[in-house]
C-alpha cells in the first residue's frame, strides 16, 4: 500500500461544527442551490453535497445513480447530457414551492460557496464503473476553481475514486468516509493523506474521537438531527456534525463556532 503524505498544509479539513447535509435537505430539495441558500440563511457556514457526472462529462450534483427519486425524470444520470439533466425539475418532488429548481453543476455550486464564504465537503458519488469519468469531471472543475480549494474537503465511499482523485489532486484535503470505523482506520486514512474521519453516528465513541485527535486529525459525524445527540458528540470533542436540519441544531445554543 502506498501512503500519501498530505501536501495541503493550508487546509486542515476544518468545516465547522454544523455542516448542512446536501444543504438544508430537511427543508429544501437536497443537493440544490435552494437547499444551500436555505442552509446559509439559517446560519450554516458549511455544506456537503454529492457529485456525479453527465453523459457528456459535466460534474453535476446528484446523490442517486437514478433520477427517479429526486426529479421528474427517470433512468441513470450518466445516460443523460447536461442539457437533458437541466431540463428536469428537481424541486417539485419535495414541495410545490420549489417547482422549477434545476440540477446544479459543480461549477455553479462552488461559485456560490465562494461568494458566500461557505466551506464545502464534496463527496464524489460515481456510478460503479464510471469512477474515471466522474473523477476527471470533478478534477477539471477544481483546476479551474483553485481559489476554493482551501475551503474544501473531498470524500468518497468509493475507494477507486479516492485512489484516482488523490493522485491527480494531492494538494486538496481529503476525508476518509465510512459507515463503520474499521480497526485499520489509521492505515486507510494514511493511504489517501486524509485530514479527517467522516463516519456514521452509531459508530462514534469518546475513545474513537480521542484516538483520531491523538493523530492530529478531525472527526465529522453523519447524519445528526437530534440536538441532544449533537451536544453529546460535541462534549466528546467531535469537530463537526452533518445534519439535514441546521435550523434545529443552530437554535439550540450548542457549542457552535
Amino acid at each position: 500500500m502506498s501512503v500519501r503524505s498530505p501536501s495541503h498544509a493550508s487546509n486542515t479539513g476544518y468545516l465547522g461544527k454544523i455542516i448542512a447535509h446536501r444543504g438544508a435537505s430537511g427543508l429544501a430539495p437536497e443537493n440544490t442551490l435552494a437547499a444551500f441558500e436555505k442552509a446559509y440563511a439559517l446560519g450554516a457556514r458549511a455544506v456537503e453535497f454529492d457529485v456525479t457526472v453527465s453523459s457528456d462529462g459535466v460534474a453535476v450534483l446528484m446523490h442517486d445513480d437514478d433520477l427517479l427519486r429526486c426529479s421528474n425524470g427517470s433512468g441513470p444520470v450518466i445516460l443523460k447530457s447536461l442539457t437533458q439533466l437541466q431540463a428536469l425539475d428537481v424541486g417539485s418532488w419535495f414541495a410545490p414551492e420549489f417547482a422549477g429548481e434545476r440540477i446544479a453543476t459543480l461549477s455553479a455550486a462552488l461559485d456560490w460557496a465562494l461568494v458566500q464564504g461557505v466551506r464545502v465537503n464534496l463527496e464524489i458519488k460515481p456510478t460503479a464503473g464510471w469512477e474515471q469519468p466522474t473523477v476527471a469531471a470533478v478534477v477539471a472543475v477544481l483546476q479551474k476553481n483553485a481559489s476554493c480549494i482551501d475551503a474544501l474537503v473531498v470524500t468518497s465511499f468509493n475507494a477507486l475514486a479516492m485512489d484516482m482523485f488523490t493522485v491527480l489532486m494531492p494538494a486538496v484535503a481529503t476525508g476518509y468516509l465510512t459507515d463503520a470505523v474499521p480497526a485499520d482506520w489509521r492505515q486507510r486514512m494514511a493511504q489517501w493523506g486524509c485530514v479527517a474521519l467522516h463516519c456514521h453516528d452509531p459508530f462514534v465513541t469518546p475513545e474513537l474521537v480521542q484516538s483520531v485527535h491523538d493523530e492530529g486529525l478531525r472527526v465529522h459525524v453523519f447524519t445528526v438531527n437530534d440536538p441532544a445527540r449533537a451536544q453529546a458528540l460535541f462534549s466528546w470533542g467531535v469537530d463537526g456534525v452533518f445534519t439535514d436540519r441546521p435550523d434545529v441544531l443552530l437554535k439550540q445554543n450548542l457549542d457552535i463556532d
